[in-house]
């Protein structure tokens, strides 16, 4: 069981932008490697930070959600896909180590905080 609350997104109005933090995780329940990298997101997590939301995209039944995602911040639809959105601003990690992401956004928040 994860220690993330994560939001289940079915509609992008849904999203807080009042956080300073927002983990969007664009997810294939029909993927291994999606699987896989949501697992181990959620056991490296670090339970300590809490001014981040953290919203979870079923890719597959909320597709409209996920290309609305993809429009607005001009990135190509993923999944497994983690956009970090820090006041308005994104960051993409497709190709960032998971270990390397949770490391920086930990430091990035606590440094914040």
């Amino acid at each position: 069981m994860s220690n993330i609350k994560w939001i289940e997104l079915n509609s992008y109005n849904d999203i807080d932008y009042n956080n300073d933090f927002i983990v969007l995780f664009k997810h294939s329940n029909r993927c291994i490697i999606s699987r896989m990298v949501l697992k181990q997101f959620e056991f490296q997590y670090d339970n300590n930070i809490s001014d981040v939301k953290y919203y979870l995209i079923d890719v597959i039944k909320n597709r409209k959600v996920s290309n609305e995602i993809a429009s607005v911040y001009n990135i190509n639809h993923e999944s497994p896909q983690l956009i970090v959105i820090k006041n308005g601003d994104h960051s993409l990690s497709n190709q960032v180590p998971l270990k390397k992401i949770i490391r920086e956004l930990n430091s990035i928040v606590k440094d914040v905080i």
